[in-house]
């Protein structure tokens, strides 16, 4: 069976989420910062990842997102698909707040729009 990481791409944060089957569970934000690529090894490996998602909007972006993506799926050995996203945290933060979320749950945005481009693959996908 396949294990699924989303991954909401930031030049500060990166939003992640995994699932196993339609809805995703939000796991963590991390900085995005030299450390990155061995922090995201260490969380496929006690996951047991088979599958990355990272969303991808429109925009200027796209060039620095195509290159993370090329770069994680060297140094995991996982494929990792490019799925179109647009808004994806802001649509987290509206749903979040109303939800009547927890300071703590918005400061996690990142994570919850993962969970969104997640989802949207995982229902394309059928």
């Amino acid at each position: 069976m396949s294990k699924y990481l989303g991954i909401d791409y930031g030049l500060v944060h990166i939003g992640l989420a995994t699932s196993e089957a339609v809805l995703a569970t939000p796991l963590a934000s991390l900085h995005n910062d030299s450390e990155l690529f061995i922090k995201l090894n260490k969380l496929i490996k006690s996951e047991q990842i088979t599958d990355i998602i990272c969303g991808i909007p429109e925009g200027k972006l796209v060039p620095v997102i195509e290159k993370f993506a090329t770069d994680l799926h060297e140094f995991s050995g996982l494929p990792v698909t490019l799925h179109p996203e647009t808004l994806s945290s802001q649509e987290a933060i509206s749903k979040l707040i109303a939800v009547g979320a927890s300071r703590a749950k918005k400061k996690n945005d990142h994570a919850y729009a993962a969970c969104l481009i997640l989802e949207d693959y995982l229902e394309f996908q059928k």
